[in-house]
């Protein structure tokens, strides 16, 4: 039904591609405004894209992330089999979340927004069904939305707001550099990420900028795709890793990407920078003082050919903004994804969480309408949010130095794992 003549999307990553794909059934028109040209076709649609700087480790989709994409664009994972993902053979245990469940196919879409038992919250932190990279997913995933019926994608950075005169409501974005212009609607979805900014606008118009809430843990990759020998792994296993211990601060990972490829992953934490080559991750690997892990891992690793130039990138920790504490946001403005809350990359949280508050937005247009969404949505998003937060939090709280932040000022080291970090008094 559709309820929107125009809905604008700003940001052309996976947040707000698959938030282009909730409105798509809701709106007469969807248009995704991003800074890099959105390719399609051609080898451009499957490389890495500079505003990605994860792209060049494996991605694993956790269970609730496939179930509800494959809401959202249905027969997605054989699109992304086709593409070159590998199917994961079987669901080990985490080595990050502990949890072992069995794999039996695709996962079917849990009952509710977050499964069927809220308190187990089944899928946040089950591991999906496939191994892939970044480029491979948002490839298929943006070929697949901008074919929906009345879909766009316009190349340009969002430089301010468009909003009625006494700028209570939304009506649009102005655009500089590439498509320059003004794009009216009457919905704008901010999809931008951490560099969002809408609290700044949102003030600017008289609103109150949102509280926000974060952990430090100042996370550095690097990944290296590999091409291994035949029979490099052990039979029946498809990977090998090392979680980060007491001893170091290091994890390391040896992981299938897809396309008979796998990738070399070293992840530092509090400030500890891996290796930038890889003979130093091949020398990292070689001192691993855990000598079975270390033996299987340089046994695997003999003779493997290294695919293009290893990928470095860093992510401070997690970053939350409270949009549903605000009452006096303007209407036709929301918030998904890393613009609602971002998660530290080392527990695979974000693009699931960036699914499920699409989905959220999809059903709650569906029952809701569009009327008071603005005030509405926050609310209904947060709640879904705090369960994975709570996750992240709590794994962060346990690696050593991690800060929390309040407003962008360190508070205190990280408490015992608990309710949700830095809520205020009495919530």
């Amino acid at each position: 039904m559709t309820i929107l003549e125009h809905s604008i999307v700003m940001g052309g990553s996976m947040a707000g591609l698959l938030a282009a794909a909730a409105l798509a059934p809701h709106s007469a028109r969807v248009t995704v405004v991003d800074r890099d040209p959105l390719h399609v076709d051609g080898p451009e649609a499957f490389a890495p894209r500079r505003g990605v700087p994860q792209g060049g480790t494996v991605h694993r989709l956790l269970a609730l992330g496939e179930a509800r994409m494959e809401e959202l664009l249905p027969g997605l994972r054989e699109d992304l089999l086709a593409a070159g993902a590998a199917s994961r053979a079987a669901r080990e245990a985490d080595p990050v979340l502990e949890e072992a469940t069995p794999n039996e196919g695709a996962p079917a879409a849990a009952d509710g927004p977050l499964g069927t038992d809220e308190h187990d919250a089944p899928g946040i932190d089950e591991q999906g069904t496939l191994w892939l990279t970044r480029p491979v997913l948002e490839g298929v995933v943006r070929r697949r939305v901008l074919a929906l019926p009345g879909v766009e994608a316009v190349q340009g950075a969002v430089g301010g707001l468009l909003t009625s005169d006494d700028k209570r409501t939304v009506t649009g974005v102005q655009l500089r550099g590439g498509d320059a212009g003004e794009l009216h609607g009457d919905l704008v979805v901010d999809a931008t990420g951490r560099s969002s900014r809408a609290a700044t606008w949102v003030e600017g118009l008289g609103g109150t900028r949102p509280r926000t809430l974060g952990t430090r843990v100042h996370v550095a990759y690097t990944s290296q795709r590999l091409r291994l020998r035949g029979g490099a792994l052990p039979e029946g296993t498809e990977s090998l890793g090392q979680p980060a211990t007491g001893n170091s601060p290091f994890t390391i990972d040896l992981e299938p990407c897809g396309a008979g490829e796998h990738i070399l992953s070293v992840a530092g934490t509090a400030r500890h920078q891996p290796p930038a080559v890889l003979e130093g991750l091949l020398d990292m690997v070689a001192l691993l003082p855990e000598r079975e892990t270390a033996d299987a891992l340089d046994s695997a690793l003999e003779g493997a050919e290294p695919v293009g130039e290893p990928s470095v990138a860093k992510a401070a920790g997690a970053h939350r903004q409270l949009w549903e504490e605000t009452t006096d946001g303007p209407a036709g403005l929301v918030h998904v994804g890393d613009s609602a809350a971002m998660f530290t990359p080392l527990y695979g949280q974000g693009m699931t969480m960036a699914a499920v508050g699409a989905v959220a937005l999809r059903d709650t247009l569906a029952d809701d309408g569009a009327d008071g969404l603005a005030a509405r949505f926050p609310r209904l998003l947060g709640a879904l949010l705090d369960r994975a937060w709570e996750i992240t939090t709590s794994r962060d709280a346990q690696i050593a130095g991690a800060e929390m932040l309040v407003d962008g000022a360190v508070v205190e080291e990280l408490p015992a794992p608990g309710p949700l970090v830095g809520a205020a008094p009495g919530e």
